[in-house]
């Protein structure tokens, strides 16, 4: 049987490959807009942390230098963390690979990124997971500046997993009618 591409959204791509496998894309850009407000917070950001480590290095007095190597610590970690935000939003997918008795789970920069491989028949309880709209963090989780954001979750195990970062509710229930029956589909054989 052929190899079947199907786009159930702008950013979620469903690739059947007979009965071997499913594939799920789901992609991680944003609007040419928000990746450019992404830029220019890392070019500021790098700014900032190449004044604070040029101090920590001229410095003559011992308070002064122990403040600006501190605070390039700090700088470093957000640093760390920016470059990461941005990459994922330039090249970052979610991949879930469904095949016989296992769910793969990449989240993929690029053709990089730590894969997880889940069995199937220890998957349970399977299905959305509600936003709290009151709740501050749960409003920082939808931003575009932030990886988070998981719409579906399910546990394996004793751990619970999370997956379809940042996907409106209409792309999390078409995510999970796709997921649903290829799990139970792929449990059968």
């Amino acid at each position: 049987m052929p190899i079947q591409e199907k786009q159930i959204s702008d950013r979620i791509k469903v690739i059947k490959d007979g009965n071997v496998s499913i594939q799920v894309e789901i992609s991680q850009r944003i609007p040419r807009w928000q990746e450019s407000l992404l830029l220019a917070w890392l070019g500021g950001w790098t700014y900032c942390g190449g004044v604070f480590i040029y101090y920590a290095v001229v410095s003559q007095a011992t308070s002064d230098k122990i403040f600006f190597i501190i605070s390039s610590s700090a700088f470093l970690y957000f640093f760390v963390r920016i470059v990461k935000v941005f990459l994922w939003r330039v090249m970052g997918k979610e991949k879930l690979i469904i095949s016989s008795n296992q769910l793969t789970i990449q989240n993929a920069f690029g053709s990089w990124g730590r894969k997880e491989v889940l069995k199937l028949s220890v998957m349970q309880k399977m299905g959305l997971i509600k936003s709290d709209s009151a709740n501050f963090f749960a409003f920082l989780e939808d931003r575009f500046w932030v990886m988070g954001g998981e719409r579906i979750g399910f546990v394996h195990g004793s751990t619970q997993y999370r997956i379809g970062k940042q996907l409106n509710v209409r792309e999390s229930e078409l995510l999970l009618q796709v997921l649903d029956s290829a799990i139970r589909a792929f449990r059968k054989q």
